[in-house]
């Protein structure tokens, strides 16, 4: 819980301490209204109040209230265009306090939990579940945001904990991705390992953003560096390449845009953290490393 305040106060205030200071009433408001019991929150809170709990009376579901309404609004939309394929089911939402009732993956494991020892592993399930998730057309009347949108941020960002050659870089190269880009799909949008959980024989996705893009910024939120590899800057680097170019050919896309997206999502998440007073210190040491490498 102590992550989640932190988060919350960062990013929206005296706002933020009224939600948290209002969540024990919330969830038990929503306990009742849901008819919820053994209510257990998750150990890794971080923008989300999450709990496990059983419904009807044997179904088990997940309780996530969220404190910034838009977020949550966008997740429920982008789990009914889904609609279970490759993803977490939508059972109800509740407008007032933000709150989705969701299906629960059993058993859960998720892919962060095998990777890197079982990488290869990782990366077939993980394209696997991108394809199935990517495998609707895209509706002319979808009203979801669109990649675009979140990539504004770079424009008119300026922080001296960002170095400027490097947002330089990042902002023509996401202006030339956007205007090349061929296929776009309803994205998860923020792909990373612990957010594709093992639900019986299948996997599928949690918590998505439900954005539109290309499939290639989609797979560019893999997390290709482990934090127990960020030891030798040469191995990072030939890590990050090898593993573009498996995930590439496995899915038939392309290398070269994989990795400049890979690039342009690593500024963006430094300047978001940046902008949330959090530590854009990891992504940007990964964003000058991948800058300085050359797909071989």
């Amino acid at each position: 819980m102590h992550k989640l305040a932190q988060n919350a106060i960062n990013i929206s205030g005296e706002s933020g301490k009224t939600w948290i200071a209002s969540l024990p009433d919330t969830v038990r408001i929503l306990t009742d209204y849901w008819k919820l019991s053994n209510i257990a929150p998750v150990d890794n809170m971080s923008f989300n109040y999450v709990a496990k709990a059983i419904c009807n009376p044997r179904q088990p579901v997940v309780l996530k209230i969220g404190f910034d309404a838009s977020v949550i609004a966008a997740e429920k939309n982008a789990l009914i265009y889904f609609g279970g394929n490759a993803s977490i089911r939508l059972i109800d939402y509740n407008e007032k306090y933000n709150a989705l009732l969701l299906e629960q993956a059993i058993p859960g494991t998720s892919l962060k939990s095998l990777y890197p020892a079982n990488d290869k592993f990782v990366i077939d399930y993980y394209i696997d579940t991108v394809q199935r998730l990517h495998n609707k057309p895209l509706s002319n009347k979808h009203g979801f945001r669109h990649i675009s949108d979140w990539l504004k941020i770079l424009d008119g960002f300026n922080s001296d904990l960002l170095p400027r050659y490097l947002l330089k870089k990042t902002i023509h190269l996401k202006s030339m991705l956007l205007n090349s880009m061929v296929k776009e799909v309803l994205l998860h949008g923020d792909l990373h390992h612990d957010n594709v959980l093992k639900n019986g024989e299948t996997w599928l996705t949690i918590d998505p953003k439900g954005i539109i893009g290309e499939t290639e910024f989609e797979i560019a939120a893999f997390d290709f560096i482990h934090s127990t590899e960020l030891i030798d800057n040469h191995k990072i680097k030939k890590l990050f390449l090898d593993r573009i170019k498996i995930m590439a050919a496995k899915s038939n896309l392309s290398a070269e845009r994989i990795k400049g997206w890979v690039l342009v999502r690593l500024v963006l998440s430094a300047a978001w953290h940046i902008e949330d007073n959090g530590d854009p210190s990891l992504a940007i040491k990964l964003a000058e490393i991948l800058n300085n490498s050359e797909t071989t």
